[in-house]
């Protein structure tokens, strides 16, 4: 067997060089856990007159809120009262002047529920489940048109 032989200075060279590697790396593990975590703020704690999400983090907000207007194929004038200052700013979305509004949080604690204790929805309730881009939930399924599979046959009552 062929047996490379190192110079001794070659072998104290790597030492070093994997200890100074492994004290770095200690230094800076110690250094990013003595960084306090920073702190996101909730929504009830940012925005105003907040009710129902107050412990959704505050970046997550609007995003949610964009989500909700999607599923129920409004805009945010839907719920909230929503004027224009003189610096081009929309302000008034903590006003509770309009009705909508205050269904709007009795359907986020309804799904809220639904989510906490429907084991079998496995936390996939959302407003979409029932409203499918309308301002109103649908209630009943479309008819498919006459003569689709599933259509009622021809002279059939509907009730």
């Amino acid at each position: 067997m062929l047996s490379i032989k190192r110079p001794l200075s070659s072998h104290r060279f790597l030492i070093g060089l994997a200890a100074a590697l492994l004290i770095g790396a200690c230094c800076l593990t110690a250094a990013a856990q003595n960084q306090p975590a920073r702190r996101v703020p909730t929504s009830g704690e940012q925005f105003k007159n907040i009710k129902v999400l107050k412990d959704l983090p505050a970046d997550q907000m609007i995003p949610v809120m964009h989500q909700i207007s999607v599923s129920l194929g409004v805009q945010c004038i839907f719920c909230h009262e929503v004027n224009t200052d003189a610096q081009g700013q929309h302000t008034g979305f903590e006003k509770d002047t309009k009705k909508e509004k205050e269904a709007a949080r009795a359907m986020i604690t309804m799904t809220q529920d639904l989510n906490a204790h429907q084991r079998i929805l496995d936390k996939k309730a959302t407003c979409f489940m029932c409203h499918h881009g309308r301002a109103e939930p649908q209630v009943r399924a479309p008819m498919p048109p006459p003569g689709a599979p599933g259509a009622p046959p021809p002279g059939a009552v509907a009730k």
